[in-house]
């Protein structure tokens, strides 16, 4: 029904319009009887001053918005299991009075504080990320239970840690001096990484590598970096003492060497089995020694005025004199001695060219630099087989750097193979090509000419 309103007339009834007293007090009863009939009415909610109440026994007092709307109470706004602030940024507070506490389902929330209000462990369930600084003021985090993962994403500094059962750290893990990541334990800079047993324990370790190089294991410590060296060094004047040893098989046990005072080792006969052996520079493998470090020389040095002997050969114990030779007496001594075939400013060496037949071009036997010599002499012999035509010739050669000269005299030949007649087969020229002067030979028929010569060269 619609709200009834009463009609008051134009002088408030005094010129007889308006509604008369009975019908103005049926429409108040239709009203008021429409407004007691509503369910806000009939239900058990009283609002007295500042307080609403329902006066139903123990029951509920519920705020209901409409369709998708919310409650909202200075501030907050209140819309299915949530409850939200309704100012941009605010902030929710819930503040218990004076020293009281905010207890939710069990956990009582004070200022920065959460505690167990019936004394019992507050379970983390879950996995649980804090990102600041965690401080735990006693030895313990007492009466936390972690029962899955504890992530810790930044740095983190426990006191003591005591762990009842296994542990896993994944990443780098920082414990006091100690770092550990992965397989790797490492100490701060230059501390020494100890391991020390408790009482009369000792440390125990099946296999162990040091600095990548020697490794024990069981009863072996043996070198695993390729081709590296076993050495076993004291420190100071302290000696390497080994009660026992046998090596590869090949018994020294029960024998004193140099006593109780270090002295040279006296052996009748060294015999080894193994390929080879290395000595400080110098490896002997069968019957060849030979120096193991990059480019280093192998000498062999007698001791004061003695001699190196090789095979009944004795050498010199000091240096000769420039340009001297070794000269042995038959008797096993070599001496130097100065060779009267010698040269300071020449030199003597030989060689063999082959100058092709049928060929026009001017064919080189023979070359030497401007700049190291100025005139070479050679004797020259040149064979054509194929004609049975052979030939001995002297050659003068000079140059001023820029221009090569030529001379060729006294040449001996069988001619046609009798004698009789002179047949020069192969045509001498010289030039300058490159830095090099250059003795060319040109075949005047179609044979092959070998030349083979003995050449004087002398120094510019």
């Amino acid at each position: 029904m619609a709200q009834q309103t009463i009609d008051l007339g134009t002088l408030g009834g005094a010129d007889g319009t308006g509604d008369s007293i009975r019908t103005s007090v049926i429409k108040t009863n239709n009203n008021f009887t429409e407004l007691f009939a509503l369910p806000s009415v009939l239900s058990d909610i009283t609002v007295i001053q500042n307080n609403i109440n329902t006066t139903s026994s123990n029951a509920d007092l519920v705020i209901k918005p409409s369709g998708a709307g919310a409650v909202l109470l200075s501030g907050l706004k209140f819309q299915g299991n949530n409850i939200e602030t309704v100012n941009t940024n605010g902030d929710l507070r819930i503040v218990p009075n004076g020293s009281g506490f905010l207890v939710i389902d069990g956990i009582g929330f004070s200022g920065t504080t959460i505690h167990a209000p019936d004394s019992s462990i507050i379970n983390i369930g879950e996995a649980l990320n804090v990102d600041g600084t965690l401080n735990a003021g006693a030895t313990n985090l007492a009466g936390t239970t972690i029962n899955s993962t504890l992530g810790v994403t930044s740095t983190t500094t426990l006191s003591t840690l005591t762990v009842s059962g296994a542990s896993s750290f994944a990443g780098v893990t920082t414990i006091d001096n100690l770092t550990f990541n992965d397989n790797i334990i490492s100490t701060s800079s230059n501390a020494d990484l100890n391991l020390t047993p408790g009482g009369t324990g000792v440390v125990n370790v099946s296999n162990i590598t040091l600095d990548s190089s020697i490794n024990l294991s069981d009863n072996i410590i043996k070198v695993i970096r390729s081709n590296d060296d076993f050495v076993l060094s004291a420190n100071g004047t302290g000696s390497v003492q080994v009660s026992k040893i046998d090596m590869n098989q090949g018994t020294v046990d029960n024998t004193v060497i140099g006593a109780t005072t270090p002295a040279a080792g006296t052996f009748t006969s060294i015999s080894m089995s193994t390929p080879s052996i290395s000595a400080d520079g110098v490896t002997v493998t069968d019957n060849t020694i030979k120096a193991n470090r990059s480019n280093d020389n192998l000498e062999f040095a007698a001791n004061g005025s003695g001699n190196v002997v090789l095979e009944g050969i004795k050498f010199p114990n000091a240096d000769g004199s420039a340009n001297q030779v070794f000269k042995t007496d038959g008797s096993g001594n070599i001496t130097y001695f100065t060779s009267p075939i010698l040269f300071d400013v020449s030199d003597l060496t030989d060689g063999t060219a082959t100058v092709l037949g049928n060929n026009s071009a001017a064919q080189l036997i023979d070359q030497f630099g401007i700049g190291d010599y100025r005139g070479v002499k050679y004797h020259l012999q040149i064979s054509d087989a194929t004609n049975d035509r052979y030939t001995l010739i002297e050659v003068n050669i000079t140059h001023d750097s820029s221009t090569a000269f030529i001379s060729s005299y006294g040449a001996a030949t069988n001619g046609h193979g009798d004698g009789s007649t002179i047949y020069d087969s192969l045509d001498l020229s010289v030039d300058i090509n490159s830095g090099n002067v250059r003795l060319l030979g040109q075949v005047n028929n179609t044979s092959n000419q070998v030349v083979k010569f003995i050449r004087r060269r002398i120094k510019v």
